[in-house]
């Protein structure tokens, strides 16, 4: 797919595995856990309804370690410590410093449209503090909503007044940028390839 960077003013970006790597395996590797338990903390935590949910805004900082923990208590001392570490399924890319710098170099606005918990959010915002210099973005948990419902696309849209016709969307998510197409955005799946190709050419 040809990126129509010369029609554009506007680029979107979702965070986990765009600007940041989200992964359940960073933050579980810091722990000596058996396999069996591992798996079953992965289900219970980052694979639950209750990780989505707290993307959507239903569970908060305070209540929503105790959702994944209901959803194994056998295992709710094993759960809390990898809550309280939660923060290293974040991580920094090496590239994202770049990649910002290459759409403002060429005059473009910038947001991010994220899927994202305010207990992570809490936890990480320091590792998020590049969006401080965004012109402005919608988080899943404030909007109550997550994508890929058309409604958060068309909050970010109307709150910013971004023509979609002129917007770039980058997602790692297919399903994500396919919304996004469905909203009139030009919609991308991004790859890590994707921002070397840029920065290399």
């Amino acid at each position: 797919m040809k990126i129509p960077f010369d029609t554009c003013d506007t680029v979107i970006f979702d965070l986990g595995n765009v600007l940041i790597r989200y992964s359940a395996n960073y933050c579980l590797d810091r722990y000596d856990f058996t396999p069996e338990i591992r798996q079953r903390i992965a289900d219970a935590v980052f694979r639950s309804v209750a990780w989505q949910e707290g993307d959507r805004g239903t569970y908060g900082p305070d209540t929503w370690c105790e959702a994944f923990i209901s959803n194994d208590p056998e295992i709710a001392s094993e759960i809390r410590r990898v809550y309280t570490g939660l923060a290293e399924c974040i991580q920094p890319t090496s590239y994202t410093p770049d990649l910002i710098r290459w759409f403002r170099d060429r005059g473009y606005r910038i947001y991010y449209l994220s899927n994202y918990s305010e207990g992570l959010y809490e936890m990480t915002k320091d590792r998020l503090s590049f969006i401080e210099t965004f012109d402005g973005g919608v988080f899943s948990w404030q909007e109550k909503c997550i994508k890929p419902d058309p409604q958060i696309y068309r909050i970010l849209l109307d709150r910013y007044q971004i023509d979609p016709a002129r917007a770039l969307f980058f997602d790692d998510i297919e399903e994500n940028a396919a919304a996004a197409c469905r909203e009139g955005i030009h919609g991308i799946v991004f790859t890590p390839s994707v921002a070397l190709d840029l920065l290399n050419n």
